[in-house]
């Protein structure tokens, strides 16, 4: 039967003498939550397997390079964002790699947004993790469960009310 560790409340709380999937995902949500382009770098480096794919919502998976330019894009849109974990679980599996699971609460504040507002989804994500030659555990397979509508949504309404204020231009009487 396989072990399985369970973690709950935030990532940041997982000990240092925790299983090696905790471990992982501490290391994996600091780098992967950081709007600093070069935190990224822990990513591409020791953190995601050279043929990474990251699936959401059973879509199709995408490549890690492409996956590493969507988050520098975000860096450039996004004023605050980070994950809430409410529950984690490691499993170990028979071949040595282990399966990371964890339950969040994503919060996102869009740079555009002048009322800061703070956009939350609930979330659910599965990695798969194995060991690289060097010995560390490396992400082959993410896949992600949400609904992205909520940031969507708060995004169209700051283009809107853009839209708006441009039509109410001093001197047209509106």
């Amino acid at each position: 039967m396989a072990a399985v560790t369970v973690h709950y409340g935030s990532y940041i709380t997982i000990q240092k003498d925790s299983s090696p999937g905790l471990e992982f995902l501490q290391a994996f949500l600091t780098a992967c939550d950081s709007l600093d382009i070069h935190g990224h770098g822990v990513l591409s480096d020791h953190l995601l397997h050279h043929d990474a794919t990251f699936a959401v919502n059973n879509g199709p998976a995408v490549k890690r390079d492409q996956v590493l330019h969507m988050l520098a894009m975000r860096s450039t849109k996004v004023a605050k964002f980070g994950h809430d974990v409410h529950t984690a679980w490691d499993v170990a599996k028979d071949d040595g790699g282990r399966t990371v699971m964890y339950e969040s609460t994503s919060f996102t504040v869009l740079k555009d947004d002048p009322e800061g507002v703070e956009v939350r989804v609930n979330e659910f994500s599965v990695i798969e993790i194995s060991r690289s030659e060097g010995g560390q555990f490396q992400a082959v397979e993410l896949r992600t469960y949400m609904d992205p509508a909520p940031v969507s949504s708060r995004a169209q309404q700051l283009v809107m009310g853009k839209m708006e204020q441009g039509n109410k231009a001093p001197g047209m009487g509106i």
